[in-house]
């Protein structure tokens, strides 16, 4: 893992998290010495997160952590069914044998932490599968489209997670080793029940938000 690619995983948990809110000024050099890296990779974790919409950038305020967007994940949702679906079905034809070896432990991960209700190793688990499925299925323009929607997801989901999900978990572990297995069709299936679970749960937060306005 790059400096970058570090500094990019510590912000985003951050912001997941709730470290660093919408309401307080970040800057290149304040980030820089609470994770004790350079400025060079806060610069770039820094304009990753803008492209995935979650920080602005400002000329001359600053970089502020956005807000979270109910109307957006519904938009998400719409797109991101269609472009796992896809995902799926490549990584499982086209994962290498180290690849597989990966997913299936990626999936008793998954099963573990949702299981003993891991909400912190459920995201890094999560973030590792993201990343090995973009990666075993080969397309960088998929990638670049499926970047921000599985960041802008990430966020929704475990900010408003307050225990793991356990059902959506194990679904999720069945998506994880359909892929693993070379099961296209199963990849597929399982993959479609994961998102189904996690439209519900979008929808239920929305829900529940709205009527206590």
């Amino acid at each position: 893992m790059t400096m970058a690619a570090e500094a990019y995983a510590r912000l985003e948990e951050m912001i997941i998290l709730g470290k660093l809110t919408p309401d307080v000024r970040l800057s290149e050099q304040m980030l820089a010495q609470i994770l004790g890296l350079g400025r060079t990779p806060i610069r770039e974790a820094l304009q990753k997160l803008r492209e995935n919409h979650l920080v602005d950038i400002l000329p001359r305020s600053g970089v502020f952590v956005t807000r979270v967007d109910f109307r957006s994940q519904l938009l998400v949702m719409e797109v991101r069914r269609e472009l796992e679906r896809l995902v799926a079905r490549r990584a499982a034809r086209r994962a290498n044998e180290a690849e597989r070896h990966r997913f299936l432990q990626l999936a008793e991960a998954m099963r573990e932490v949702g299981e003993n209700r891991d909400k912190l190793g459920l995201m890094k688990v999560d973030r590792q599968f993201k990343e090995l499925s973009l990666a075993a299925a080969a397309n960088k323009f998929l990638s670049a489209a499926l970047a921000p929607i599985h960041a802008h997801s990430r966020r929704f989901y475990f900010t408003h997670l307050e225990t793991t999900n356990v059902p959506i978990a194990l679904s999720h572990a069945e998506a994880i080793e359909a892929i693993g297995r070379g099961d296209e069709a199963m990849a597929v299936a399982a993959t479609e029940g994961f998102l189904e679970a996690m439209e519900a749960f979008t929808k239920a937060v929305i829900t529940a938000e709205l009527a206590d306005v």
